[in-house]
C-alpha cells in the first residue's frame, strides 16, 4: 500500500493548474464537433431554438442528404483525389528522402534543406502562377490535376522519412547490398517493409489536410461534378441555407472517412511521430 501511495504523483498547484489547462482545451476543441453532431438530430425549429438536445433523435436529416446525389459525388472524389493524392505523395517521399539520410555531402544537404524551405512559403503566393501552370497544362477541373497538386506537397514526408532512415543501422542496407541486390533492390526489399508506422503517420497528418482542404478545389474544380466532399458542403448550404439539419447531416457525413482511418490507426501515428527523436 504504501509503494502504491509513494508511486502517485503528489497533486501540486502547477500540476492541478495543467490539468485545468488541459480540460478547457477539450472542452473548446469538441464543443464544437459535438454541437455538430447532435444539430443533425434536430429539426430546424430546434435548431433557430437552441435547444442544447433535440426532442427525439430523428434520422430525417441523414435521409434527405442521402437521397442528394452531391454527397456521392462529393465523397467519390475526395476519395480518389485523397486517395491518389497519398499514394503518390508517399511513393516520392519515400524514394527521395533514402539517398538524402545515407549521404551527408553538402549537394544532399542543400537539397534536403531546399524540401524543407517550402514550408515557410505562404500556400496563398504560388496560387496565380500554380494557376497558370495547371492551365497551360489542360489540368483544370480534373481529378489528375488535383491529385498532382496534392502529391507535389513533399517537405513534410522528406522530413519524417529522412529522420527514420537515420535509424536504420547502415549495416543492413550494406549485406543486402553484398548478397547481390542493388541499391534499388536494397531499399524495396529490405528499407521499405520496415517504413509503416512513419508511413501511416504521413498518411494521416495529409489526410486530414487534404480531406478538408477548401481552396485548392475551389480554385481548380470549377464544375459541380468534380467538388470535393468540403465543397460539397459548401455548395449544399448555399442551396439550402435554410435547412439547418440538412446541413449539419452533411457536416457529420463528410468527417466519418477520416475518424475511421485516425481511431484505427492511431496506434501508428503516436508511434511513428516519435521516430527519429533520439538519432537523426
Amino acid at each position: 500500500m504504501a509503494r502504491q501511495l509513494s508511486g502517485r504523483k503528489k497533486l501540486t498547484v502547477g500540476r492541478f493548474l495543467q490539468y485545468i489547462y488541459i480540460y478547457l482545451l477539450v472542452i473548446i476543441v469538441l464543443l464544437p464537433v459535438c454541437n455538430i453532431f447532435i444539430s443533425a438530430f434536430k429539426t430546424n425549429i430546434e435548431i433557430q431554438r437552441s435547444n442544447v438536445f433535440p426532442e427525439a433523435f430523428r434520422l430525417e436529416n441523414f435521409i434527405n442528404v442521402l437521397k442528394t446525389d452531391i454527397f456521392y459525388s462529393g465523397m467519390f472524389n475526395s476519395i480518389v483525389i485523397t486517395g491518389g493524392s497519398l499514394l503518390l505523395s508517399l511513393f516520392l517521399a519515400a524514394l527521395a528522402a533514402y539517398p538524402l539520410s545515407k549521404n551527408n555531402g553538402k549537394v544532399y544537404t542543400f537539397i534536403y534543406l531546399f524540401f524543407l524551405s517550402a514550408n515557410m512559403i505562404p500556400q496563398v503566393t504560388n496560387m496565380v502562377p500554380l494557376y497558370g501552370i495547371m492551365s497551360d497544362l489542360n489540368l483544370i477541373d480534373t481529378r489528375v490535376g488535383m491529385i498532382l497538386l496534392y502529391a507535389s506537397r513533399l517537405s513534410m514526408g522528406i522530413l519524417l522519412f529522412t529522420s527514420f532512415y537515420k535509424t536504420i543501422p547502415r549495416d543492413m542496407t550494406d549485406a543486402a547490398e553484398i548478397d547481390g541486390c542493388n541499391y534499388f533492390q536494397a531499399f524495396t526489399k529490405v528499407v521499405f517493409p520496415m517504413i509503416k508506422p512513419v508511413s501511416i503517420t504521413y498518411i494521416m497528418v495529409n489526410i486530414i489536410n487534404i480531406w478538408n482542404d477548401f481552396l485548392l478545389p475551389q480554385l481548380f474544380l470549377p464544375s459541380r461534378a468534380k467538388q470535393t466532399i468540403t465543397l460539397a458542403v459548401y455548395t449544399f448550404s448555399n442551396e439550402r441555407g435554410s435547412d439547418w439539419g440538412a446541413i449539419f447531416a452533411l457536416m457529420t457525413l463528410s468527417v466519418v472517412v477520416p475518424t475511421i482511418i485516425f481511431v484505427t490507426n492511431q496506434k501508428y501515428f503516436f508511434e511513428g511521430m516519435t521516430v527519429g527523436a533520439v538519432k537523426g
